[in-house]
């Protein structure tokens, strides 16, 4: 009979040291997707609009002076419906131009559009990088980069 009542205890040692592990187990699995979420939700907030356009002159389309208009870290500017900035102006391309966030810094690539695309009043070919302050024309539209 002792013999009987000290495999049982063995056995109820053994059966809490295995609920033990397993919730040990389940914990460690909810700090590794807590950690996960963590740091994808600061990676969002790091690729959450960093810039801004601000409106210098509307040219024909309905924006106004001084509008600022959110930028994401690629953001299309065109007279098409599709493009993250819609300028209704018939000097601007469907798909005119695309402002790109890399490493921290603003680029703005034509898409080769038939007017161009105009930084601080000279025409790009293909990609330029940007400053805060400077002033990108498409079409009739003048814009500056803010933060």
């Amino acid at each position: 009979m002792p013999e009987d009542l000290a495999s049982q205890g063995m056995i109820l040692l053994l059966r809490i040291g295995v609920v033990v592990l397993l919730y040990l187990f389940l914990l460690s699995i909810v700090v590794v997707i807590q950690r996960e979420l963590g740091a994808e939700s600061a990676a969002r907030r790091a690729s959450a609009p960093r810039g801004r356009l601000i409106v210098l002159d509307p040219g024909p389309t309905p924006r106004a002076p001084g509008q600022a208009i959110p930028l994401e870290p690629v953001t299309r500017v065109g007279r098409s419906q599709e493009n993250t900035v819609v300028l209704d102006d018939e000097f601007v391309s469907t798909a005119h131009s695309m402002l790109l966030l890399r490493e921290g810094r603003w680029w703005v690539r034509d898409e080769g559009s038939t007017n161009g695309t105009m930084v601080n009043g000279q025409r790009i070919n293909g990609e330029s990088p940007l400053r805060e302050g400077d002033e990108l024309q498409i079409g009739r539209v003048r814009l500056r980069l803010a933060r």
